[in-house]
Protein backbone atom coordinates (compact mmCIF):
# COMPACT_ATOMS: atom_id res chain seq x y z
CA UNK A 1 0.00 0.00 0.00
CA UNK A 2 1.52 3.53 -1.46
CA UNK A 3 2.28 5.37 1.86
CA UNK A 4 1.24 9.08 2.04
CA UNK A 5 4.11 11.53 3.74
CA UNK A 6 2.61 13.89 6.22
CA UNK A 7 3.54 16.94 4.31
CA UNK A 8 2.41 15.80 0.74
CA UNK A 9 -1.16 17.91 1.14
CA UNK A 10 0.32 20.81 2.72
CA UNK A 11 -1.24 22.84 0.13
CA UNK A 12 -4.65 21.86 0.91
CA UNK A 13 -4.50 23.36 4.51
CA UNK A 14 -5.61 27.16 3.25
CA UNK A 15 -8.31 25.41 1.20
CA UNK A 16 -9.90 23.29 4.28
CA UNK A 17 -9.38 25.87 6.77
CA UNK A 18 -11.94 27.96 4.69
CA UNK A 19 -15.07 27.06 6.77
CA UNK A 20 -13.48 27.73 10.32
CA UNK A 21 -11.85 31.06 9.21
CA UNK A 22 -15.81 32.72 7.35
CA UNK A 23 -17.58 31.99 10.53
CA UNK A 24 -18.22 30.24 13.61
CA UNK A 25 -21.54 29.82 12.89
CA UNK A 26 -20.87 28.50 9.13
CA UNK A 27 -21.95 24.87 8.18
CA UNK A 28 -21.17 23.80 4.37
CA UNK A 29 -24.69 22.54 3.29
CA UNK A 30 -25.74 21.60 -0.47
CA UNK A 31 -28.14 24.14 -1.75
CA UNK A 32 -31.93 22.74 -3.36
CA UNK A 33 -31.35 23.35 -7.25
CA UNK A 34 -35.05 24.12 -7.85
CA UNK A 35 -34.68 27.85 -7.13
CA UNK A 36 -36.72 30.13 -9.58
CA UNK A 37 -34.92 32.30 -12.13
CA UNK A 38 -35.17 36.17 -11.21
CA UNK A 39 -35.28 38.02 -14.28
CA UNK A 40 -33.98 41.63 -14.47
CA UNK A 41 -31.76 44.01 -12.37
CA UNK A 42 -30.85 42.64 -8.58
CA UNK A 43 -29.79 43.81 -5.41
CA UNK A 44 -28.31 42.12 -2.39
CA UNK A 45 -27.78 44.20 0.61
CA UNK A 46 -24.41 43.27 2.93
CA UNK A 47 -24.93 44.74 6.43
CA UNK A 48 -23.96 45.58 9.83
CA UNK A 49 -27.67 45.79 11.48
CA UNK A 50 -28.04 49.21 12.24
CA UNK A 51 -30.36 51.69 12.32
CA UNK A 52 -28.37 53.50 9.21
CA UNK A 53 -28.26 49.86 7.44
CA UNK A 54 -32.53 49.62 8.39
CA UNK A 55 -33.12 52.96 6.43
CA UNK A 56 -30.83 51.72 3.25
CA UNK A 57 -32.72 48.56 3.62
CA UNK A 58 -36.11 49.78 3.41
CA UNK A 59 -35.50 52.23 0.60
CA UNK A 60 -34.32 49.45 -1.88
CA UNK A 61 -37.44 47.43 -0.84
CA UNK A 62 -39.84 50.36 -1.35
CA UNK A 63 -37.89 50.96 -4.55
CA UNK A 64 -38.58 47.74 -5.53
CA UNK A 65 -42.16 47.51 -5.30
CA UNK A 66 -43.26 51.14 -6.03
CA UNK A 67 -40.92 52.81 -8.67
CA UNK A 68 -40.05 49.31 -10.65
CA UNK A 69 -36.37 49.50 -8.98
CA UNK A 70 -33.83 46.11 -8.84
CA UNK A 71 -35.21 43.19 -6.98
CA UNK A 72 -33.90 42.66 -3.78
CA UNK A 73 -32.32 38.76 -4.09
CA UNK A 74 -30.42 38.48 -0.19
CA UNK A 75 -29.50 40.32 2.38
CA UNK A 76 -26.08 39.07 3.45
CA UNK A 77 -25.34 39.87 7.78
CA UNK A 78 -22.00 40.85 9.08
CA UNK A 79 -20.45 42.53 12.02
CA UNK A 80 -20.22 46.11 12.50
CA UNK A 81 -22.96 48.30 14.37
CA UNK A 82 -23.47 44.83 16.32
CA UNK A 83 -22.63 41.48 16.34
CA UNK A 84 -23.41 39.15 13.14
CA UNK A 85 -25.59 37.25 15.45
CA UNK A 86 -27.68 40.88 16.64
CA UNK A 87 -27.41 41.13 12.23
CA UNK A 88 -28.94 38.86 11.41
CA UNK A 89 -31.96 38.91 13.79
CA UNK A 90 -32.29 42.24 12.53
CA UNK A 91 -32.37 41.13 9.18
CA UNK A 92 -35.63 39.45 10.27
CA UNK A 93 -36.96 42.08 12.54
CA UNK A 94 -36.48 44.64 9.16
CA UNK A 95 -38.03 42.04 6.27
CA UNK A 96 -41.12 41.70 9.32
CA UNK A 97 -42.29 45.41 9.04
CA UNK A 98 -41.67 45.76 5.41
CA UNK A 99 -43.88 42.77 5.12
CA UNK A 100 -41.17 40.84 2.97
CA UNK A 101 -40.12 37.39 4.83
CA UNK A 102 -39.61 35.72 1.51
CA UNK A 103 -36.39 37.72 0.60
CA UNK A 104 -33.22 35.13 1.66
CA UNK A 105 -30.70 36.14 4.70
CA UNK A 106 -27.50 34.24 3.88
CA UNK A 107 -25.29 35.00 7.47
CA UNK A 108 -21.72 36.18 6.86
CA UNK A 109 -18.56 36.69 9.31
CA UNK A 110 -18.72 37.61 13.00
CA UNK A 111 -14.95 38.42 12.62
CA UNK A 112 -12.81 41.19 10.25
CA UNK A 113 -9.63 38.88 8.92
CA UNK A 114 -7.15 40.11 11.23
CA UNK A 115 -8.01 42.64 14.33
CA UNK A 116 -11.59 42.91 15.01
CA UNK A 117 -12.52 46.48 15.88
CA UNK A 118 -15.56 47.00 19.37
CA UNK A 119 -18.75 48.19 18.17
CA UNK A 120 -19.25 51.79 19.43
CA UNK A 121 -23.39 51.36 20.01
CA UNK A 122 -24.09 55.04 18.25
CA UNK A 123 -27.37 53.12 17.40
CA UNK A 124 -27.44 50.98 20.97
CA UNK A 125 -26.45 48.17 21.52
CA UNK A 126 -29.05 45.85 19.33
CA UNK A 127 -28.44 48.00 16.95
CA UNK A 128 -31.64 50.09 16.40
CA UNK A 129 -32.22 52.00 19.13
CA UNK A 130 -33.01 49.12 22.06
CA UNK A 131 -36.60 49.74 21.81
CA UNK A 132 -39.34 47.43 23.19
CA UNK A 133 -40.91 45.51 20.05
CA UNK A 134 -43.59 42.75 19.33
CA UNK A 135 -42.26 39.01 18.65
CA UNK A 136 -41.60 38.58 15.23
CA UNK A 137 -41.84 35.35 12.95
CA UNK A 138 -38.23 34.28 12.56
CA UNK A 139 -36.90 33.37 9.55
CA UNK A 140 -34.27 30.94 8.59
CA UNK A 141 -31.00 32.03 6.99
CA UNK A 142 -30.45 30.33 3.70
CA UNK A 143 -27.49 27.34 4.34
CA UNK A 144 -25.05 29.19 2.53
CA UNK A 145 -22.52 31.78 4.08
CA UNK A 146 -22.52 35.19 2.33
CA UNK A 147 -19.66 34.93 0.97
CA UNK A 148 -20.49 31.66 -0.95
CA UNK A 149 -23.60 33.34 -1.77
CA UNK A 150 -22.49 35.94 -4.03
CA UNK A 151 -20.42 33.77 -5.73
CA UNK A 152 -23.21 31.05 -6.09
CA UNK A 153 -25.57 34.40 -6.71
CA UNK A 154 -22.93 35.67 -9.47
CA UNK A 155 -22.47 32.37 -11.80
CA UNK A 156 -26.22 31.99 -11.78
CA UNK A 157 -27.03 35.68 -12.91
CA UNK A 158 -23.34 37.13 -14.48
CA UNK A 159 -23.81 40.99 -14.94
CA UNK A 160 -26.99 41.73 -13.19
CA UNK A 161 -26.43 41.64 -9.79
CA UNK A 162 -25.64 44.99 -7.40
CA UNK A 163 -24.41 44.55 -4.40
CA UNK A 164 -24.10 47.47 -2.14
CA UNK A 165 -21.83 46.83 0.98
CA UNK A 166 -22.91 48.44 4.29
CA UNK A 167 -21.23 47.61 7.28
CA UNK A 168 -17.32 45.27 7.37
CA UNK A 169 -16.18 44.34 4.47
CA UNK A 170 -15.43 40.47 5.54
CA UNK A 171 -17.86 38.70 3.84
CA UNK A 172 -16.66 40.37 0.19
CA UNK A 173 -13.16 40.24 0.91
CA UNK A 174 -13.22 36.10 1.64
CA UNK A 175 -15.67 35.87 -1.56
CA UNK A 176 -13.03 37.55 -3.87
CA UNK A 177 -10.14 35.05 -1.97
CA UNK A 178 -12.41 31.98 -3.11
CA UNK A 179 -12.95 33.16 -6.25
CA UNK A 180 -10.44 35.59 -7.93
CA UNK A 181 -13.52 36.22 -11.06
CA UNK A 182 -15.90 37.06 -8.54
CA UNK A 183 -15.76 40.78 -9.27
CA UNK A 184 -15.46 40.31 -12.92
CA UNK A 185 -19.50 38.69 -12.96
CA UNK A 186 -20.79 41.34 -11.18
CA UNK A 187 -23.16 44.56 -12.53
CA UNK A 188 -21.48 46.83 -9.85
CA UNK A 189 -20.22 46.76 -6.66
CA UNK A 190 -20.97 50.05 -4.01
CA UNK A 191 -18.64 50.26 -0.70
CA UNK A 192 -19.87 52.90 1.94
CA UNK A 193 -16.82 53.22 3.57
CA UNK A 194 -13.67 54.91 3.85
CA UNK A 195 -12.82 58.96 3.95
CA UNK A 196 -10.73 61.29 1.61
CA UNK A 197 -7.55 62.09 4.10
CA UNK A 198 -7.73 65.90 4.91
CA UNK A 199 -7.52 67.22 8.33
CA UNK A 200 -11.04 67.05 9.00
CA UNK A 201 -11.06 63.85 8.50
CA UNK A 202 -7.62 62.51 9.07
CA UNK A 203 -8.81 59.34 11.86
CA UNK A 204 -10.39 55.86 10.16
CA UNK A 205 -13.75 56.05 8.89
CA UNK A 206 -15.67 53.29 10.79
CA UNK A 207 -16.96 50.83 8.32
CA UNK A 208 -13.36 50.40 6.48
CA UNK A 209 -11.71 50.51 10.34
CA UNK A 210 -13.81 47.42 10.98
CA UNK A 211 -11.92 45.27 9.03
CA UNK A 212 -8.88 47.29 6.83
CA UNK A 213 -7.32 44.21 5.48
CA UNK A 214 -10.70 43.12 3.77
CA UNK A 215 -11.19 47.04 2.91
CA UNK A 216 -7.63 46.38 0.96
CA UNK A 217 -8.06 43.42 -0.58
CA UNK A 218 -11.33 44.75 -2.20
CA UNK A 219 -9.30 47.64 -3.38
CA UNK A 220 -6.43 45.74 -4.16
CA UNK A 221 -8.60 43.71 -6.78
CA UNK A 222 -11.15 46.58 -7.94
CA UNK A 223 -11.53 48.82 -10.95
CA UNK A 224 -13.62 51.51 -11.89
CA UNK A 225 -16.09 49.24 -14.01
CA UNK A 226 -16.84 47.22 -11.41
CA UNK A 227 -16.36 49.17 -8.02
CA UNK A 228 -17.73 52.60 -6.68
CA UNK A 229 -16.76 54.12 -3.41
CA UNK A 230 -18.51 56.44 -1.50
CA UNK A 231 -16.08 57.76 1.01
CA UNK A 232 -18.24 59.27 4.32
CA UNK A 233 -15.71 62.32 3.91
CA UNK A 234 -17.28 63.49 0.74
CA UNK A 235 -21.15 63.46 1.74
CA UNK A 236 -21.25 64.37 5.28
CA UNK A 237 -21.08 67.86 4.10
CA UNK A 238 -24.90 67.75 3.01
CA UNK A 239 -26.18 69.77 6.00
CA UNK A 240 -29.26 67.48 5.96
CA UNK A 241 -30.87 69.12 9.55
CA UNK A 242 -32.40 67.27 11.99
CA UNK A 243 -35.12 69.18 12.09
CA UNK A 244 -35.96 68.27 8.23
CA UNK A 245 -35.33 64.34 9.12
CA UNK A 246 -37.99 64.67 12.20
CA UNK A 247 -40.34 66.97 11.08
CA UNK A 248 -40.66 66.21 7.42
CA UNK A 249 -39.47 62.59 6.85
CA UNK A 250 -40.27 61.63 9.82
CA UNK A 251 -43.68 63.31 9.85
CA UNK A 252 -44.83 60.51 6.79
CA UNK A 253 -47.53 58.38 8.87
CA UNK A 254 -46.36 55.14 7.56
CA UNK A 255 -45.28 52.09 9.82
CA UNK A 256 -41.68 51.89 8.14
CA UNK A 257 -41.16 55.66 9.44
CA UNK A 258 -42.51 55.02 12.53
CA UNK A 259 -40.02 52.00 12.89
CA UNK A 260 -37.40 54.61 11.86
CA UNK A 261 -37.57 57.09 14.16
CA UNK A 262 -37.97 54.57 16.92
CA UNK A 263 -34.33 53.37 15.56
CA UNK A 264 -32.62 56.76 15.81
CA UNK A 265 -34.11 57.35 19.18
CA UNK A 266 -30.24 57.03 20.82
CA UNK A 267 -28.13 58.09 17.57
CA UNK A 268 -30.28 61.42 17.28
CA UNK A 269 -29.35 62.50 20.71
CA UNK A 270 -25.84 61.79 20.37
CA UNK A 271 -24.17 64.98 19.48
CA UNK A 272 -25.23 68.81 20.10
CA UNK A 273 -25.05 68.89 16.24
CA UNK A 274 -28.07 70.15 14.38
CA UNK A 275 -26.77 67.84 11.37
CA UNK A 276 -28.57 64.51 10.51
CA UNK A 277 -25.63 62.41 8.32
CA UNK A 278 -25.75 58.56 8.03
CA UNK A 279 -23.23 56.74 5.35
CA UNK A 280 -25.69 54.05 4.42
CA UNK A 281 -28.96 55.83 3.40
CA UNK A 282 -26.98 58.05 0.71
CA UNK A 283 -24.53 54.95 -0.98
CA UNK A 284 -28.28 53.56 -1.18
CA UNK A 285 -29.94 56.80 -2.95
CA UNK A 286 -27.17 56.67 -5.32
CA UNK A 287 -28.00 53.30 -6.38
CA UNK A 288 -31.12 53.75 -6.55
CA UNK A 289 -30.81 57.16 -8.35
CA UNK A 290 -27.82 58.17 -9.67
CA UNK A 291 -28.81 61.50 -11.02
CA UNK A 292 -27.98 62.55 -6.79
CA UNK A 293 -24.60 62.31 -8.07
CA UNK A 294 -22.58 66.08 -8.29
CA UNK A 295 -19.45 64.91 -8.73
CA UNK A 296 -17.24 61.07 -9.69
CA UNK A 297 -13.73 61.13 -9.25
CA UNK A 298 -11.19 58.26 -10.69
CA UNK A 299 -8.74 57.20 -7.87
CA UNK A 300 -5.79 54.74 -6.69
CA UNK A 301 -7.72 54.05 -3.71
CA UNK A 302 -6.63 51.75 -0.91
CA UNK A 303 -6.09 51.77 2.88
CA UNK A 304 -3.13 52.00 5.34
CA UNK A 305 -2.71 48.70 7.65
CA UNK A 306 0.29 48.83 9.73
CA UNK A 307 1.40 51.78 12.38
CA UNK A 308 -0.74 54.49 13.70
CA UNK A 309 -2.24 55.86 10.70
CA UNK A 310 -4.00 51.72 10.48
CA UNK A 311 -7.27 52.72 8.61
CA UNK A 312 -6.60 55.64 7.32
CA UNK A 313 -7.67 55.61 3.44
CA UNK A 314 -5.04 56.59 0.73
CA UNK A 315 -6.34 58.29 -2.55
CA UNK A 316 -4.04 59.29 -5.82
CA UNK A 317 -6.94 60.79 -8.28
CA UNK A 318 -6.27 60.07 -11.42
CA UNK A 319 -7.32 59.62 -14.98
CA UNK A 320 -9.50 56.40 -15.54
CA UNK A 321 -7.22 54.62 -17.25
CA UNK A 322 -4.85 54.58 -14.60
CA UNK A 323 -7.78 54.46 -11.49
CA UNK A 324 -8.82 50.87 -9.49
CA UNK A 325 -11.98 52.94 -8.89
CA UNK A 326 -14.84 55.19 -9.44
CA UNK A 327 -15.41 57.42 -6.21
CA UNK A 328 -18.33 59.43 -5.33
CA UNK A 329 -16.93 63.09 -4.65
CA UNK A 330 -20.48 64.53 -3.52
CA UNK A 331 -24.15 64.42 -4.08
CA UNK A 332 -27.03 66.80 -4.35
CA UNK A 333 -28.54 67.96 -1.09
CA UNK A 334 -31.91 68.74 -2.73
CA UNK A 335 -32.07 65.99 -4.79
CA UNK A 336 -31.18 63.35 -2.45
CA UNK A 337 -34.21 65.03 0.24
CA UNK A 338 -36.67 64.74 -2.36
CA UNK A 339 -35.94 60.53 -3.20
CA UNK A 340 -35.98 59.89 0.37
CA UNK A 341 -39.44 61.74 0.92
CA UNK A 342 -40.93 60.13 -2.40
CA UNK A 343 -39.82 56.52 -1.19
CA UNK A 344 -41.11 56.73 1.91
CA UNK A 345 -44.44 58.62 1.17
CA UNK A 346 -44.45 56.22 -1.71
CA UNK A 347 -47.27 54.00 -0.21
CA UNK A 348 -49.23 56.92 0.48
CA UNK A 349 -50.12 57.69 -3.00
Amino acid sequence: MMEFSKYKFWFLIPILAIPIAVSDNFIVRERPSADIHIEGPKLIIDHDGGADDAMAIFMALIYEQYFNGPKVIGLTTTHGNVDETQSFYNSQRLLDIAGRPEVPIYRGSNFSLVISVPSDFYFGHDGLGDNDHEEIKPIDAQPQHAALSFIELTNKYPGEITIVALGALTNIALAIRLDSTFISRLSHMYVAAGHVYSPEYSSPEYNAEQDAESYYVIAKNAYPEKITFVPFSQVDSLNVSKEWRQDVLGAIPTKIINSLNKFERISMNASDSLQWSLLDPIAMGIVLNKSIVSDVKYSKNSIILCGDRRGINTNEFTIKEDANARLVNGVFKEEYQNLLFSIFSAELC
